[in-house]
């Protein structure tokens, strides 16, 4: 297993290229960008290597240089004939089977609507689609780096206004059918047409998708539109759906018919919303692609859905499924001392990752609800958050807090004052910003962790006050409409109901009355999208390459669409102003100035209030399975890269009594 790594040490991983110096992982990314700020010179490198370029030849395509892959920033790390991801085992053998769990139901397979769950096994974004295979494949160790899957090529114009793919010949969907530019052509009409509010939102400056042959396809990006790689990437993110399958399907509709699919994986099995097998394509067409050698191991791989965390977590020591990412820290601290773990049948492991952790397990408001369209009111609610408490108490010191709506991902504030650069786009903003924005760093409220934090209280009192919500016979109320300050949260499992617990106590103090409610995963969603909550504990993810995505969760527009992802409903031309500064970015250097402003300004407009995060993936399985000796620095690689290890679990076999130890 590799070693702890830093966790500061996000970004250049690798060696790159800052105007001059070479500089290599032993200096501190952070430091190094922040010294030397105002020098960087990264531009937007598309890596053509020495060799295996090709010049397009197809119309819109003719001036390009196509290359294997494409770099957010600085050059490619693997050469066009690379044989492996250094993540992957490629000698990791094929067979045996892994049984995996969720939470709640799914009840759709068209993962590309607005409309249902789609089950694990099937996603827009990310390695979570087994059933497709995506234009480019992200590398764990630089996610800022995309080499050919389904294309075997893809090019960039000088200009970013054009991004095109040329298709592996050899592709098939697994009814035999090539897979060419028209299937690509049609998904990307499809996402434009129907859509989720996110995915619409991620290509709207995507103007169209042109067929330039069988094999290669042209996206060209609206005049006068955000110009940058991480749209590249995005469109890379692309799938190819069989256009002759649903030539005679509505595709609109939600559907739970196995759709055909032209990855490692097919769907074998199914079961009302409740459970799923996948099984291993024996004759994948992609099965010996530099990108795919030693991963999809398993012949088989199942998702049983659990209605109770408690039983879904009994359920793994049962012997039910095999393994389980443990998401609570209590849990992982007090529920597996059982004798299978004792004897080394069941693992108990915290896999250390440098993953962005966002804004994680955070609280968020909505803020279309009035009160909380009170800064004052916000501020006060931010200050009675007692993570240090909570941690110590129900987390056994388990989790780190959350500083940034960017934590973990190189981004964000610094922990000091606005830079130069990040002061250059705040300051035409100055009278519409909060003015600590300008004045003060960013620090999260914080308590010593034992008894009540009464200065806390006290400032809580004297904000809400001043915003019109007075103290009356012990209650919270407008001091004009005599309304009883009340607060909901929903919550999809009672485990976060338990993180919330504290948080409530602590606002019953000054006199406001909570409530806290756990609905079925379905009912959390479907909140969610009609935006029918007062608020919530959620959380999401950063990125390594920030970019159309911001739009999505915090652009105005979005805010009014149901099922964007703009949950909280921030609304902020300063935000939206910053978000486009962060697209149009062109170099490391911008990209990090707008990050940061953005950073600080939602920060101190308190329109959510980080979480934390965990130091690192915790696994609970049984003792079955192998996997890769280095793993990726930014992913565990599972399942994907795992694979059944017939020893090991002959060793099971016998411990569990299954197996004569002497035959």
């Amino acid at each position: 297993m590799r070693s702890k790594t830093r966790t500061d040490d996000v970004l250049f991983d690798h060696r790159f290229w800052d105007g001059g110096t070479v500089t290599g992982p032993d200096d501190s990314p952070r430091s190094r960008h922040r010294a030397t700020r105002g020098a960087l010179a990264l531009v937007l490198v598309f890596a053509p290597a020495l060799t295996g370029v090709v010049r397009g030849d197809a119309v819109g395509a003719r001036d390009l240089t196509f290359t294997h892959g494409i770099s957010y920033f600085g050059n490619l790390s693997l050469p066009p004939e690379f044989e492996h991801f250094e993540w992957a085992d490629p000698a990791a053998p094929k067979g045996g089977s892994i049984r995996l769990s969720d939470f709640g139901r799914f009840d759709t397979f068209n993962d590309l609507l607005e409309k249902g769950r789609a089950p694990q096994g099937i996603a827009n974004f990310g390695d979570g689609n087994i059933l497709y295979d995506r234009l480019l494949q992200e590398d764990a160790n630089s996610p800022w780096q995309r080499y050919g899957r389904l294309a075997r090529s893809v090019a960039v114009s000088d200009d970013l206004a054009t991004v095109a793919f040329r298709l592996r010949p050899e592709a098939r969907f697994h009814d035999g059918v090539p897979i060419t530019a028209h299937d690509v052509k049609f998904t990307f009409d499809m996402i434009k047409v129907h859509g989720g509010p996110t995915l619409r939102t991620i290509f709207r400056d995507v103007e169209r998708a042109e067929v330039g042959s069988e094999h290669e396809i042209v996206f060209t990006i609206a005049p006068g539109r955000a110009r940058n790689m991480n749209l590249a990437f995005f469109i890379g993110q692309i799938y190819a759906l069989p256009r002759h399958y649903w030539a005679d399907r509505e595709f609109g509709r939600t559907t739970v018919e196995p759709p055909l699919g032209s990855g490692p994986y097919r769907i074998a099995e199914t079961r009302d919303g409740s459970f799923i097998a996948y099984e291993r394509v024996p004759d994948y067409w992609g099965r010996d692609l530099a990108v795919n050698r030693g991963r999809y191991n398993f012949d088989r791989i199942s998702y049983d859905y659990f209605l109770d965390k408690h039983v879904q977590k009994e359920s793994l020591k049962a012997d039910i499924f095999d393994l389980l990412h443990e998401d609570t820290a209590n849990d992982w601290a007090n529920n597996y001392n059982v004798v299978e773990v004792e004897r080394g049948l069941i693992v108990k492991e915290i896999l250390a990752l440098k993953q962005p952790s966002g804004f994680p397990v955070s609280t968020m408001w909505n803020l279309r609800r009035p009160m909380f369209q009170d800064i004052r009111v916000r501020e006060a609610l931010w200050l009675l958050r007692d993570f240090e408490w909570s941690n110590r108490v129900l987390y056994h010191d388990f989790y780190r807090r959350a500083d940034s709506y960017f934590t973990n991902t190189g981004f964000g504030h610094d922990g000091g004052l606005p830079t130069t650069a990040e002061l250059a786009l705040l300051e035409p903003f100055r009278e519409q910003l909060p003015r600590r924005v300008f004045t003060t760093p960013y620090r999260m409220s914080k308590t010593d962790g034992v008894g009540v934090p009464r200065d806390k209280l006290a400032r809580a009192h004297e904000l809400l006050t001043a915003a019109g919500w007075v103290l009356r016979d012990g209650k919270r109320v407008h001091e004009e409409t005599g309304d009883w300050m009340t607060i909901q949260f929903v919550h999809p499992a009672d485990n976060l109901e338990r993180v919330g617990m504290p948080f409530l106590n602590m606002i019953e103090r000054l006199g406001i009355r909570g409530k806290s409610r756990t609905v079925e995963p379905s009912n959390y969603v479907s909140q969610l999208r009609r935006r029918t909550f007062d608020a919530t504990i959620l959380g999401f993810t950063g990125s390594f390459t920030p970019g159309a995505e911001l739009r999505s969760r915090f652009g105005s527009a979005a805010a009014d669409i149901d099922s964007s992802q703009n949950h909280m409903g921030i609304k902020d031309p300063v935000v939206d102003a910053l978000v486009e500064r962060v697209i149009n970015a062109k170099t490391r250097a911008e990209m990090e100035a707008a990050m940061g402003a953005l950073d600080r300004v939602m920060l101190w407009n308190f329109y959510g209030i980080a979480g934390f995060y965990a130091p690192g993936v915790r696994y609970i399985y049984w003792n079955r399975f192998s996997r890769p000796d280095r793993l990726g620095i930014h992913r565990s690689g599972f399942p994907e890269t795992w694979w059944w290890d017939e020893e090991k679990a002959d060793l099971v076999r016998v411990q569990k009594g299954e197996l004569d130890p002497n035959p």
